[in-house]
């Protein structure tokens, strides 16, 4: 009975002294079929909820962009520059050099 107690205080010096494992790169055992068992259990999407949160998605980002326009449009009329001639005069004008 001696002899285990030194061979368990040898043993459990030299695991107290050794460095910690690598961690190993394989996933653990059970993970893939846990992920996949995760996945099937959520409801499948349909595409009309699909297009349904895009197109929300998309008319917040169009209010956004129609609000900036409609702030730049406003702060603009308030300066005295006279609007620059319309296009039809500056093609008109170049017309000749085709």
């Amino acid at each position: 009975m001696n002899d285990f107690e030194s061979r368990w205080k040898i043993g459990a010096e030299a695991a107290r002294r050794a460095d910690s494992p690598m961690p190993s790169e394989q996933a653990p055992l059970g993970f893939a079929t846990r992920v996949v068992a995760q996945w099937q259990a959520q409801p499948e999407v349909s595409l009309p909820a699909l297009w349904q949160w895009f197109a929300l998605r998309m008319l917040g980002v169009m209010a956004v962009i129609l609000l900036t326009l409609a702030a730049y449009g406003a702060l603009s009329w308030s300066s005295d520059v006279p609007l620059p001639p319309p296009v039809e005069n500056a093609v008109g004008d170049s017309l000749w050099l085709l």
